[in-house]
């Protein structure tokens, strides 16, 4: 869990993880520089809950630096992600490892809830509002390449079949990218159509919500790292920009 300057969020992300119908958990939350009370809220959980290890980053590096100064101290078989601003739903690890066992899939991932910015309740309170990002149950990597379907927070990666995973820094599109490099290594990933998690939708500021950079952003991935040629690159671009759109009317 990468944070930065999220205090007005980052207890209720962490409880919706220490809440989990999985007990058997680690919580890493990194703090990426922050200049307001966020250590001193992952602090005060760590005392209460030896789950919850904190580590810090002097300078911001953004969210693929924070992200990756996590995985490297992660010690489970089990990778997952969780902005601080977002939550996870009461049995969604438990979901996820019951289909990652199920299909021995790389990379897991469900459907979501949107909210809104004011949300301030629990995840356990949460009631649906029928805002929901669908999910088909099985994606390629062909399929990934028209657009990233994989929300952050959904994802689990299985680090038995992978190894040690790395996100590059591509602001905008770093999550994308390493999705599309597992399932070009080790097949689809595996799609769970129920809503796992909650996404607070709409922030200012946020990095998610930078449209002209996640645009070059894709651009980079489709030409750099996956070598698509110019032509289709556009193809799939448009056709990202697109879904994008309508997930942003959800």
């Amino acid at each position: 869990m990468p944070v930065f300057n999220g205090n007005a969020t980052l207890h209720q992300s962490m409880m919706s993880i220490l809440r989990q119908s999985v007990e058997d958990l680690e919580l890493i939350v990194v703090d990426d520089g922050s200049s307001d009370d966020s250590v001193h809220i992952a602090e005060r959980l760590a005392q209460t809950d030896d789950r919850v290890r904190l580590e810090r980053r002097e300078k911001s590096g953004g969210p693929a630096a924070a992200r990756n100064t996590g995985i490297v101290k992660a010690k489970g078989q089990y990778l997952a992600f969780c902005d601080a601003d977002d939550m996870w739903l009461p049995h969604k690890l438990e979901r996820q490892l019951e289909c990652a066992k199920r299909s021995g899939a790389a990379l897991i991932y469900s459907s979501y809830h949107r909210i809104a910015p004011s949300f301030r309740a629990s995840a356990e309170a949460f009631e649906p509002e029928g805002r929901v990002v669908c999910v088909p149950t099985k994606l390629t990597h062909e399929e990934l390449l028209a657009g990233n379907k994989i929300g952050n927070l959904t994802a689990m990666v299985n680090l038995s079949v992978t190894g040690p995973v790395t996100m590059t820094d591509r602001p905008g599109a770093e999550d994308w990218a390493l999705w599309l490099e597992i399932t070009r290594r080790f097949g689809a990933a595996r799609g769970i159509e129920e809503p796992l998690a909650l996404y607070r939708a709409e922030q200012k500021g946020s990095h998610s919500n930078d449209r002209l950079r996640a645009i070059r952003a894709v651009w980079r991935v489709l030409r750099e790292q996956e070598n698509v040629p110019r032509w289709k690159a556009a193809w799939y671009l448009m056709r990202s920009s697109i879904a994008a759109l309508r997930k942003s009317r959800i």
